[in-house]
């Protein structure tokens, strides 16, 4: 449920991009044996959401600067939504490129994404019902 705040906006999109990265690494490790499956990933999350930003015509979440070199856009990591290949590990014999140790860090990259999405959606409804609720 969106009220049409950017933010909570942002924070969905967020936690929809973890969730369906988790997927596709588990699926990597699922196939970690399987001869001549190659490892694939999600383009970043800010790569996405730069893309859904500027065809929406920049009605996005823009985080304000208040001082120069506050906040860089170009310093961000990058969003995502279609699958590519991603073989950071040495391909074995059979063909496989999964690397059971990358999947893990990138899982565990993935996880962080999502509890810092719930996080902000969780303080961002504290906040709404902190300026509803009437004083006592």
């Amino acid at each position: 449920m969106s009220v049409g705040l950017k933010i909570l906006s942002l924070a969905e999109s967020l936690a929809s991009f973890a969730s369906a990265r988790q997927t596709v690494l588990s699926r990597n490790v699922a196939h970690a044996d399987t001869p001549g499956y190659r490892a694939q990933d999600l383009t970043p999350f800010s790569q996405t959401y730069q893309a859904m930003e500027a065809s929406e015509d920049g009605l996005a979440f823009r985080p304000h600067a208040t001082r120069a070199g506050h906040f860089d856009p170009s310093a961000e990591p990058s969003g995502a939504e279609t699958i590519r290949e991603a073989s950071r590990g040495a391909v074995s014999p059979n063909g496989n490129d999964v690397s059971l140790e990358d999947q893990m860090v990138r899982a565990s990259e993935t996880r962080l994404q999502h509890e810092l999405a719930l996080g902000v959606w969780r303080k961002s409804l504290d906040i709404l019902r902190a300026a509803i609720t009437p004083p006592r």
